[in-house]
């Protein structure tokens, strides 16, 4: 059954131990494993087409020769899963790590889901971050206001969520047809939630399967603000994350509710990324982030670096 799921591995710069974590877990569970390199020519020495078949027999292998950015090495991914007449596609980043029964779980979570008449976009894992060793919530918008839905990892009931954080989730290639391929005008950040939405107007749910664990590490590094524990972001990845929020406000096919939270949160990311910053930098990174806004706002969505 598993040789008709397909695991799409976006890969960047990676770190041996952890993507040998990940490839091993994705062999165990007897699936098709697809990596899709976005690192640089000459960035990376140790990963290539030798490494690969040096430690795995059965891993295809696709260098790009640079970083073109995740949502399109994600649809050249699904492109080749199709090719192979696959019938799921499983998104992972190089730092997460399975069990090998996770695919399994989240097969049979949807079966369920399907056979009770719900329309399933994706069905993802349980996280837990290894950073903070918190589980991740689940997220629902409810006009302007956002709700984080706390998940027991005990349960066996799955818990519905606006989307899913493309890591770990499982993707019927049907769905893909029907509702496109990821925005690569988007390049890495809000390219998992965009489709997400995108996949509730075309009346798909999504679903987190709590009997389903994995282990991931989100962001650089991470700090505490009262009871909150926030991650932090390289100042590439926080703009990115600015400009793309912008430009999505904009989009009238994204759902009303999140556009109204996001006007909300826009303000809060240009504090927090500034002032999370050593003092010499905060005026250059509050350049940066005026930038990211006007960019996104204008439509300019070009590769930044």
């Amino acid at each position: 059954m598993l040789n008709k799921i397909a695991a799409i591995v976006v890969t960047y710069c990676p770190d041996e131990f952890m993507l040998k974590r990940l490839l091993s877990g994705l062999v165990l569970a007897k699936c098709e494993v697809i990596v899709v390199d976005n690192t640089p020519v000459g960035a990376n020495y140790w990963l290539s087409n030798q490494w690969i078949a040096e430690h795995y027999d059965s891993i295809q292998y696709h260098p790009l020769g640079d970083n073109l950015g995740i949502a399109k090495a994600q649809n050249i991914g699904i492109e080749i899963a199709e090719k192979q007449f696959c019938e799921h596609v499983i998104f992972f980043d190089q730092d997460s790590a399975i069990s090998t029964n996770l695919i399994v779980n989240l097969l049979n979570v949807e079966q369920d889901l399907l056979n009770s008449g719900v329309k399933v976009g994706s069905i993802g894992p349980l996280f837990l971050d290894e950073k903070s060793n918190e589980y991740s919530p689940a997220i629902r918008h409810k006009g302007p206001f956002v709700t984080k839905v706390k998940i027991d990892p005990k349960s066996n009931q799955p818990v519905e969520a606006d989307y899913l954080i493309s890591s770990g989730s499982l993707i019927r290639i049907d769905v893909l047809r029907n509702v496109g391929l990821m925005r690569e005008s988007l390049f890495i950040d809000w390219v998992d939630i965009e489709w997400g939405l995108r996949a509730k107007n075309h009346g798909y749910q999504h679903y987190i399967a709590p009997s389903a664990i994995m282990l991931h590490s989100i962001g650089d590094r991470f700090v505490t603000i009262g009871v909150k524990k926030i991650n932090i972001h390289s100042d590439l990845r926080n703009y990115y994350i600015v400009r793309n929020a912008c430009h999505l406000l904009l989009d009238r096919n994204v759902l009303w509710q999140w556009r109204l939270s996001i006007v909300f949160k826009i303000p809060k990311y240009l504090i927090f990324y500034t002032f999370s910053t050593e003092s010499p930098r905060k005026f250059k990174v509050f350049q940066n982030l005026v930038r990211a806004c006007l960019d996104g706002f204008s439509g300019k969505l070009d590769k930044a670096g």
